[in-house]
């Protein structure tokens, strides 16, 4: 809005102005409103004018189809900058408030909830008042939408006039200009209450303001009975011919358009309203068996937990085939938890059921008792809730509960019970390898972290309540635009970039960008707590013990116990609970919001809008914290993410089925219960570990014992794990079997994509792969029957082979093949009947997948034209270990492109085997000297052992983490008897060896790519340790006031203790301002100022801002009923983890281009027409399009490797901290020692302190730079030490020094550059010191020979003058003591006794110019020295060449270590190779 302001009569409204507080209800009542409509028209008409003229100026952006339409992104300086907590308004507010403007903006939106609107506008009004400037970069025009849409809901009636006010406000009080859901809420808000001239005119102001008509049904603020109304209204004046017709007819169209659009796409009528159903019955359920479906559902032996009994439930949607498309993927969506609290109902009412008892668990059954009381409970505390909000008495109270009344209590209820099944059914999820490792040796109850269910849950319950409203908030034409958006996608046009980057400003603009509200801490640990303890009440289940009758007994017990030192709560199941879902695993529960889709997912259209249909959530997996989520919403906002987003749009749009052949050996395999191809069995059937008979005895054999069990337990409880696991991906591919399927996308934050459904996904296991094939078919063609073959010999492990070598290999088994197609699973075999053949197939590397192309190679074969077979199996085209490629690319590198198959050559390069030649070279010669540990590994390495360790060393893992690959790949090594060759006390040590031996190896062949590695380490170390120039100025001046004022309170103090006085507050604020208001941030402050602060950010080809998460989380404690509980504070500033930094840089760059090159050919074979899925650097079409995308895949990694990616980082890093200062260590110079006469050194093992010859700043600027160093972990090296001023402690031979000093004229000296001749100006140093010394013994030596001489002179003067007095004439022998000067004078016939005096004041002054003469004689000081400083990160040398030069006796100074900032600089980049990057498009194995 403008300035103007509405001119109402004044009898129907009094406005607000800036300085006006808010009219309350009894003020202003709605109806007078309504008399005034008619003036509110006309001034809303006259208004047109100016608006016009304003739009008319606005200049139109310019468009450029080229840059539109580009996908890589041309190096910039135009980069996305990162904030700096130091500057950032809502951080410095946390910290100084201990909440966030969102979360204390979280009781203003559940005050609108409550429907006390007043109290809204106040807490709103408050923080403007309180917090301006907080207010001004956080508050958008979403909060103040929620205000008007409050007021048009307040009961028991709308204020309008208020809303009408509120309007008017929010622009010209709080400069916040309207948007299309601001004019979707007033239009609608004035239709419900039968005010339509004011609508109309409003309509007309919102088309003067930009905004459209179809932008205002968008709005999620306006429901389908709003939209109604609104239709009648224009209905209405297109009948009557009232003014406003075009106006209204414009209206009718665009709804009528809409509604049109949804008909088309859903096959519906425009009249059918919802798509929501009732949840499914038990009733339903029973007749499940009688419907008829394309696929007669077949029995699964299902493994009875909580988990898999609720996917199973949430599935039944699936088969009772009641609906189709979009609206049975909205139900899927939005029957979570509705469906599980029906089915609680269900049971609770039909309890003595017999058929009941039959088809339900006992599990199911229990956990429905549970809901009765719990419900109450929750009823009754919501109660108390209400009553505190009422009465503002019970403040604890009031602070969780106006959120906890927000869901309904059997909602709750139902949440609290299935999510609490779900975390306590194990705690393999819950906890790291060693927690869980602690819970298992402590003989723990197991169960699960107090702290993780009370975080998991109550984040359950605010997802809950967000998920309802959203469903409340949304209309059919917004359904109807997001499938008009899927349906652009399918069609391709969404994948010509600058149509969809026109649409994404589209959308933008009319996104309905909701408030969704934040709870702090305190309120999620509250409420989660308080839902525990009512379940550990409530939850009781019957228990008989021998020789009792059956009582009732509480289901969960929570105690604290001792892990790790520290003492953690745990919540663990009873005994009997644990009996009833035994271990099952079901961290891994389904929900049915994270099923795969039905239908095209949404277009990816902002950071977080897209994928399913019901809900928005971010394209990135973001852990908790704010700092990458405001970067990727910033990143949204300025357009950077298109190219990602069309990527991921790309990958989502695949439509998938499952293979039924497959499914069908999947199922009795799994029925069986036998463990075949990655099925596990259903019990398991190791035996356990026997304690040996000496195990009281002997220490080792007790220690092998103890491993033994260890390994026997975690084996138990992973086949039960996998177990389950496995059940999840039968039971949904089943439930999937007569339904496509869409895998909705999202990425991590180096922008590799991962499908969202997480059970079941072409990124899974072999089993899960070889489940899905492509919906759409294709003619196989003779190209693609030769990609067939090839693709099949892959999956038997002969991906080394040629291509020529793979078609043989098929055409020798083409017998095998075939009978493998015709029966996979014998009954022999799957019964374990004696002398049963294992089926050829299951011995492949990836058995299903190869089953599935064996059924497809076979069917094609007896096809009568196998060119004109319709293929849906996917062929896949692999990279040789990718990240490699990308560094031999970077570099140019001709020795590992040929490694990693990049230059062309006549068969595949295997990369792992020469690995494993180099490795077994290194353990052969050991095994020569007879080291123990190549002794038992010669001739036992293999391929597999050596493989994952190679593949994951270019992704940065460590030693230690090679060495568990290493420990597991020599676990499985074994003889022909089934006997582990290692044994289990020695692998450790020998994979430890292994490990070091692999990356030596490693080092050996890819010599650039560990170059380029240790370039982007040190480079990630530099950043992680920085600080910008301003913060360590305002952190210096900081420290410097604080001492000062310290000073001065000292002072106060000791002077008003010494008058027997005392200071008060005011006298000591005065004193040290710093200790009042704000005292609190300024101490975290100081406290982060010590800390290093920079995270590692940079900027993919794509455009993408990739930054780095790990931190060094800030700890919590929040008081609850339950138990202290500490969780991270992700809302507060927190250390950089600079080692996590440094070592995860170089993996997660190389992910970064990883994820870079697939986007570009994802988006390039959408384009092409091909059907394309990707699993990270794995690439699947049809096998008659294997070529098209191979040419793709090249030409786009060729494209991407063109642009000078290393140069691009550094030019990058070079400007985005430009400003930032390192940390680093320093070893000064030092020579400031005296000689003797004879030249040899005095006190030349004197400790030297600098720190008294430093400015104040510099100290603190050395103590800031220790400290950032010290925080960082860096490592000090071979001249390390804590302390601040060390001088190293070098013997020198001082004899030997002495002689070879020499006087050097300090008035002609030319100075030597360090930086050019560090030994030549170190020497001449010790020179122009031992100058400077031996000037200082000449002074010394010649003042005391003058003050003798001169001292003699006067005394003889003075003798002289005594005897004139006496009239005595001198003796001959006094005369000639006398100098000739002094002779002369005293011969004089004017001598008298004063002209005497006068004369020796004369001889006096004399000497004195004569010793003031000696400092120019013999300079002392020397001001042009240059100082010798060597940095101990970039000089290691030269600091080393000193040192030895020092022992030597070449040098007469001493190192003295310090610590500084300097300017943040980077290393020159590695040289590059000679590689030509056109070859890889020649290259026939770089994908094979």
């Amino acid at each position: 809005m403008s300035q103007l302001a509405f001119k109402v009569a004044q009898s129907s409204i009094r406005l607000l102005r800036p300085s006006a507080r808010i009219v309350t209800r009894a003020a202003v009542g709605s109806g007078r409103l309504q008399n005034g409509s008619l003036q509110t028209t006309r001034f809303l008409s006259q208004r047109a004018k100016l608006q016009s003229l304003q739009l008319a100026e606005a200049p139109k952006p310019e468009f450029n189809y080229y840059e539109e339409n580009m996908l890589l992104v041309s190096p910039s300086n135009n980069f996305l900058p990162l904030h700096d907590y130091r500057k950032d308004t809502e951080q410095l507010h946390y910290m100084h408030t201990g909440k966030t403007v969102t979360e204390q903006l979280s009781v203003m939106q559940s005050c609108l909830f409550n429907g006390n609107t007043e109290q809204a506008q106040r807490i709103l009004v408050g923080m403007y008042q309180l917090y301006p400037q907080a207010m001004q970069e956080v508050v958008d025009v979403a909060i103040h939408n929620e205000i008007l849409s409050g007021l048009f809901r307040a009961k028991p009636r709308p204020l309008v006039s208020e809303a009408l006010q509120w309007y008017d406000v929010m622009e010209n009080q709080y400069a916040i200009e309207p948007n299309s859901n601001t004019f979707a809420v007033l239009i609608g808000g004035f239709v419900n209450n039968g005010m339509q001239n004011v609508a109309l005119a409003l309509m007309q102001e919102m088309l003067r303001n930009g905004y459209t008509i179809h932008g205002m049904l968008l709005s999620s603020y306006l429901s389908d009975e709003d939209i109604r109304k609104i239709e009648n209204m224009a209905k209405d004046v297109v009948n009557k011919g009232e003014d406003n017709v075009e106006l209204a007819s414009m209206l009718l169209g665009e709804v009528k358009s809409a509604e049109d659009n949804i008909s088309a796409i859903t096959g519906e009528s425009a009249e059918q309203e919802s798509v929501e159903h009732a949840p499914v019955t038990l009733d339903e359920l029973a007749g499940i068996n009688n419907k008829t479906n394309a696929y007669e559902r077949q029995q699964l032996n299902s493994t009875n937990v909580a988990g898999i009994m609720q996917l199973k439930s949430t599935l039944e949607s699936l088969y009772l085939n009641e609906l189709h498309g979009y609206n049975l993927q909205v139900r899927l969506e939005n029957d979570t938890y509705d469906a599980a609290l029906a089915r609680y109902r269900e049971i609770n009412e039909k309890r003595n059921d017999p058929l009941l008892s039959a088809n339900t668990s006992a599990l199911r059954r229990l956990s429905a008792s549970w809901l009765p009381k719990l419900e109450s409970m929750i009823e009754e505390e919501q109660q108390r809730c209400r009553v505190a909000m009422e009465g503002h008495s019970d403040k604890d109270r009031l602070k969780y509960g106006r959120y906890f009344v927000q869901l309904d209590a059997s909602k709750m209820a139902t949440v609290t019970i299935l999510e609490t099944l779900r975390l306590n059914a194990t705690s393999n999820g819950l906890h790291s390898q060693s927690e869980r490792q602690n819970l298992l040796n402590q003989k723990a109850s197991g169960g699960v972290f107090a702290s993780t269910l009370v975080s998991k849950l109550s984040k359950a319950i605010h997802n809950e309540i967000r998920f309802e409203q959203m469903k409340k908030r949304t209309n059919r034409h917004v359904f109807g635009h997001r499938l008009s958006l899927a349906r652009l996608a399918t069609s391709g046009k969404l994948f010509n970039m600058a149509v969809r980057r026109a649409k994404m400003r589209e959308h933008r603009e009319h996104s309905a960008d909701l408030f969704l509200d934040e709870w702090g801490l305190d309120t999620r640990i509250r409420i989660g707590s308080l839902l525990v303890s009512m379940l550990l009440e409530s939850a009781r289940i019957p228990e008989k013990r021998d020789g009792e009758a059956e009582h009732m007994v509480p289901a969960f017990h929570h105690k604290l116990e001792f892990l790790n030192g520290r003492r953690h709560g745990l919540v663990y199941p009873s005994s009997t609970l644990r009996e009833l879902f035994k271990s099952d695993s079901s961290s891994h529960s389904v929900t049915a919001r994270h099923l795969p889709m039905l239908v095209p997912p949404r277009p990816w259209m902002t950071y977080n809008s897209g994928g399913y249909l019901t809900r928005d959530e971010p394209c990135m997996r973001i852990n908790d914290g704010s700092e990458q989520l405001r970067l990727l919403k910033h990143a949204s906002n300025e357009d950077r993410l298109s190219t990602v987003l069309a990527g991921l749009d790309a990958l989502g749009m695949t439509r998938w089925a499952i293979n039924r052949p497959v499914f069908e050996a999947i199922r009795k395999v799994w029925n069986a219960g036998r463990e075949i191809a990655e099925i596990p069995a259903s019990s398991y059937n190791e035996p356990e570990p026997v304690k040996p008979a000496d195990y009281d005895d002997n220490p080792k054999a007790r220690i092998k014992h103890h491993l033994e069990t260890r390994e026997w337990m975690n084996g138990r409880a992973n086949q039960h794990s996998q177990r389950c696991d496995c059940n999840y991906k039968i039971e949904i591919a089943q439930a999937f079997m007569n339904h496509p399927m869409y895998f909705p996308h999202n990425m991590d934050f180096r922008g590799r994509a991962y499908p969202i459904p997480p059970h079941f996904n072409h990124l899974g296991n072999d089993m899960c792969r070889g489940l899905l094939t492509f919906h759409e078919g294709r003619p196989l063609t003779e190209r693609g029957m030769h990609w067939l073959k090839i693709h099949l010999a892959n999956l038997f492990g002969k991906d080394k082979m040629s291509h020529d070598e793979r078609i043989a290999f098929v055409e020798e088994n083409k017998a095998k093949i075939m009978a493998a197609a015709d029966d996979p699973i014998p009954a022999a075999f799957l019964n374990d009947e004696p002398g049963a053949v294992r089926p050829w197939w299951l011995d492949a590397e990836s058995p299903w997948q190869a089953l599935a192309a064996c059924i497809e190679y076979t069917e094609a074969v007896r096809s009568p034209d196998p060119a004109a077979y319709i293929s849906h199996l996917h062929i896949h085209q692999d990279g040789t270990c990718n990240g490699l490629q990308h560094y031999a690319a970077m570099g140019r590198d001709s020795k590992g492109a040929h490694e990693v198959n990049l230059a062309m050559s006549d068969r595949p390069q295997d990369v792992y085997s020469g690995i494993l030649r180099v490795a077994e070279r290194y353990v052969n010669e050991d095994a020569e000297l007879g080291v123990e540990e190549a002794l038992q590994l010669k001739d036992r390495l293999t391929r597999k052992i050596v493989k994952q360790t190679v593949m994951t060393n270019v992704y940065g893992v460590t030693l230690m983490g090679a060495k568990e690959q290493i420990i597991a790949r020599l676990r499985e090594v074994k003889d022909e008897n089934g006997v582990h060759v290692f044994d289990i006390m020695n692998l450790s040590k020998l994979a430890l060896y292994l490990a070091k031996k692999i990356f030596a190896s490693l080092g050996e062949m890819f010599t650039h790519a560990q170059e380029t590695q240790n370039w982007l380490n040190e480079s990630a170390r530099r950043i992680s340790s920085s600080m910008t120039r301003a913060a360590l100025a305002d952190t210096i001046k900081m420290a410097a006031d604080a001492r000062k004022s310290s000073a001065r309170l000292r002072s106060a103090v000791k002077q008003a203790k010494a008058a027997g006085e005392t200071l008060d507050c005011d006298e000591v604020l005065e004193l040290w301002p710093d200790l009042g208001p704000g005292a609190m941030r300024r101490k975290r402050l100081d406290t982060l100022a010590d800390k290093p602060m920079t995270p590692v950010a940079w900027t993919t080809p794509l455009g993408m801002t990739v930054l780095q998460p790990y931190r060094k989380m800030v700890t919590r404690r929040v008081a609850t009923n339950l138990q202290n509980i500490n969780v991270h504070d992700v809302n507060m500033p927190a250390q950089i983890n600079s080692q996590k930094q440094k070592t995860a840089f170089p993996p997660n760059f190389v992910h970064s281009l990883d994820a870079s090159h697939m986007v570009l050919s994802a988006i390039e074979c959408k384009v092409a027409g091909l059907v394309f899925a990707s699993v990270h650097d794995s690439y699947w079409t049809h096998a008659c399009d294997v070529d098209k995308m191979n040419s793709i895949l090249r030409e786009q990694f060729v494209k991407m490797h063109k642009q000078p990616i290393m140069a691009n980082v550094k030019a990058e890093f070079e400007q985005r901290y430009s400003d930032h200062m390192v940390p680093i260590v320093v070893w000064d110079y030092v020579n400031s020692f005296s000689f003797e006469k004879n030249g040899e050194l005095k006190g030349s093992q004197k400790r030297l302190s600098k720190s008294g010859h430093e400015k104040q700043a510099e100290q603190i600027e050395a103590d800031l730079a220790r400290k950032h160093i010290e925080s960082s972990d860096e490592a000090e090296g071979v001249l390390g030490g804590t302390d601040d001023l060390v001088q190293m402690q070098i013997e020198v031979n001082d004899q030997k020094l002495a002689e070879s000093m020499e006087v050097v004229d300090l008035t002609t000296i030319e100075l030597i550059d360090p930086a050019q001749d560090l030994f030549g100006a170190a020497r001449q140093a010790d020179l122009i010191a031992y100058t400077l010394s031996v000037n200082g013994n000449r002074i010394k030596d010649e003042r005391r020979a003058l003050m003798k001489t001169y001292r003699e002179r006067v005394s003889q003067l003075r003798k002289y003058m005594t005897q004139a007095a006496k009239k005595t004439a001198p003796s001959k022998e006094d005369k000639i003591k006398l100098c000739a000067a002094d002779q002369a004078a005293v011969d004089s016939e004017e001598v008298t006794h004063g002209t005497l005096l006068k004369y020796i004041e004369k001889i006096k002054a004399e000497r004195d110019k004569l010793i003031d003469g000696l400092d120019e004689k013999y300079p002392v000081k020397f001001d042009r020295s240059i100082a010798i400083s060597i940095s101990q990160r970039d000089d290691k040398e030269q600091l080393e060449q000193l040192e030895t030069l020092i022992k030597q006796g070449k040098l007469a100074g001493r190192l003295v270590k310090g610590h500084k900032f300097t300017e943040l600089t980077f290393d020159d980049l590695p040289a590059q190779g000679d590689f030509d990057i056109e070859q890889v498009l020649r290259s026939p194995y770089f994908f094979s």
